[in-house]
């Protein structure tokens, strides 16, 4: 009986496998690693890319909300914003708490740090980078870093592996008109005085009396201060302004309580003024040739209107940039032009009741103007809080723009006039000049914001004679239909002092069923109305909200901004100093509605 034997086995077979087991934890276990560490990578990438897109978009939204007239401010202050916002992340449990801003965009952190680099692009311009403080740098661009510290890497030979993302969040587009109150009534807090210039036979020289008002009778006060508490208008206010066109024939109209009456010219036979004549030589207010010592009309008199440029009820003096004004006679004959020649001021006659240390200088006459365009209130002040709105609007938005001043119509282009008597009509003498009633149109070629056009034209406007809200609105919502940007928001914004008292195009016989028309085609073609009300006095007060108002819709007796609908909003404004932040809070609310 045979028996098997067993072959030994094979040693070498045992060592492959061995070898084999040993490579396979070492190589699978690499390659497992590596797979770790490049999912860890892929995972970083993702947060930090979440915490990029995070900065970014609140980088954006700080930008379009914020009240900032300075476009250097805004961008800063959007790139704290997005460097707090990245801060509140963390990447792969690693918190951005430390996070630095960035020199550039190729910023390297190291293991465990993160930076972002944020920049701003023009949208207009193929993207491309803007200076700091760039108006047109409208998206924010973030380069974010962080420093990925591999988990195993110092078994893989792995070292720090800097991560990088870039995220980007843009202001919203937005087409917005203006319309843009220039009434006659936009003056009326302008302090003045009332003057009566005259020659006085016994002194030999001119004197500068003030007028009586008729207010308070029978305690006459004099003619200074406020031209509504002066005159004592109704509520839609007065057409006589501080500046030409002063329309001075409307400060004795029917419906003014405390009437005056203007006059120029004075008969030296009967005292009383001349209506309609005009005085001796030109510019007006020349001394006339006669002497007479009579011709100072009745009480209620007065020869100028001129503004009290150092703001105050009564004029008490005023210098600046080289010019002085240490009394009224200097200011009268300043305003008449008297002071620009030695051969005015002495044909005038101002030379024998100016101070003697006043030396006419050619310029005077002009910086009257500039100066007393600064007191012509709520007008300079509603300029300022437009042109402020116009500004936060360019910086937070990718704006588009037009305005339409109104008084009688709406402006249709910047150049657009109408020629009338600078001191009154019953003055020919006084001359006539073109003032301005600006309306920009809407430009929706690429990077025509009307931005300029509309900032520089707002502070040549005048107080000037009704208000046709209607015309204004329509005209705004003509501009949005035919030249607003394809896919863009829309918005008219109505800044107003009053209500409705000239009517046409849409209805030629009652200026409130006009207006709400007006506000009904905005409607019908999606615009909201953000109606601001200055109310001057508060007897306009329930006036202006029935027409202004947002919370009555009916076509026939609402509010425009309610008739208008689409998220359009009413806002009462009783203290002048309010208008910069009415107009902040508008622009906040364009963002709200666009995003």
């Amino acid at each position: 009986m045979s028996v098997l034997q067993r072959k030994p086995r094979d040693r070498r077979g045992q060592s492959m496998i061995a070898l084999t087991m040993i490579l396979g934890f070492f190589v699978v276990g690499a390659i497992g690693l590596f797979a770790f560490e490049v999912n860890r990578i892929l995972l970083a990438h993702e947060q930090l890319r979440a915490a990029s897109d995070a900065a970014a978009l609140a980088a954006a939204a700080g930008l379009a909300s914020q009240d900032n007239t300075d476009p250097l401010d805004a961008h800063n202050e959007a790139m704290n914003i997005a460097l707090n916002t990245f801060r509140a992340n963390s990447v792969i449990g690693v918190p951005l708490s430390s996070a630095v801003m960035a020199a550039d965009a190729y910023d390297s952190p190291a293991a465990g740090n993160s930076s972002i680099f944020v920049e701003f692009l023009d949208p207009h311009n193929n993207n491309t980078p803007v200076s700091l403080g760039d108006p047109a740098g409208k998206i924010v661009r973030i380069t974010a870093a962080f420093g990925a510290q591999p988990a195993f890497g110092h078994y893989l030979g792995l070292g720090n592996m800097p991560v990088r993302v870039n995220s980007s969040g843009g202001v919203p587009d937005l087409d917005v008109v203006l319309c843009f109150d220039v009434s006659g009534s936009i003056d009326d807090q302008t302090p003045v005085t009332f003057v009566k210039r005259r020659w006085n036979s016994v002194t030999g020289k001119i004197a500068y009396d003030i007028c009586s008002t008729r207010a308070g009778s029978p305690v006459q006060p004099l003619a200074h201060g406020k031209i509504y508490d002066i005159l004592g208008p109704p509520k839609t206010g007065t057409r006589t302004n501080g500046v030409a066109p002063q329309y001075l024939i409307n400060s004795n109209q029917s419906d003014v309580r405390w009437p005056l009456n203007f006059c120029e010219n004075m008969s030296v036979a009967t005292g009383k003024g001349l209506r309609g004549t005009s005085n001796a030589g030109s510019p007006p207010g020349n001394y006339p040739p006669n002497s007479g010592g009579v011709g100072i009309g009745d009480a209620y008199t007065y020869t100028d209107l001129v503004v009290n440029i150092d703001g105050n009820a009564t004029f008490a003096g005023f210098s600046h940039d080289g010019y002085n004004f240490p009394d009224l006679a200097t200011l009268v004959e300043a305003s008449r032009g008297n002071l620009e020649n030695i051969t005015v001021f002495t044909n005038s006659k101002a030379n024998l009741s100016v101070p003697a240390y006043i030396t006419p200088v050619l310029g005077y006459q002009q910086a009257y103007y500039d100066l007393a365009k600064q007191q012509l209130h709520p007008l300079a002040d509603a300029q300022l809080a437009a042109q402020d709105f116009f500004t936060i609007m360019n910086t937070n938005t990718d704006g588009h723009f037009s305005m339409i001043c109104f008084s009688d119509i709406g402006g249709t282009s910047s150049t657009y006039t109408y020629n009338d008597y600078k001191v009154s009509s019953n003055y020919t003498a006084g001359g006539s000049a073109n003032y301005n009633v600006p309306g920009i149109p809407l430009n929706p070629s690429v990077g025509q914001t009307q931005f300029s056009a509309c900032t520089t034209a707002i502070p040549g406007t005048v107080a000037t004679t009704g208000t046709n809200i209607g015309d204004a609105v329509s005209k705004a919502v003509s501009q949005l239909r035919t030249n607003s940007r394809a896919g863009c928001k829309k918005a008219i914004v109505l800044f107003t002092d009053g209500m409705p008292t000239v009517a046409g195009p849409l209805d030629g016989s009652d200026p409130w069923r006009n207006a709400r028309l007006a506000a009904n085609q905005a409607k019908t073609y999606g615009m909201p109305i953000y109606t601001i009300g200055l109310a001057q006095n508060p007897e306009i007060v329930p006036d202006e909200t029935a027409i202004l108002n947002d919370s009555n819709n009916d076509p026939n007796t609402g509010g425009m901004a309610g008739i208008a609908g689409n998220g359009g909003k009413f806002f009462l404004v009783t203290d002048v100093n309010d208008l910069r932040k009415t107009f902040e809070n508008i622009a906040r609310q364009l963002v709200q509605l666009v995003r």
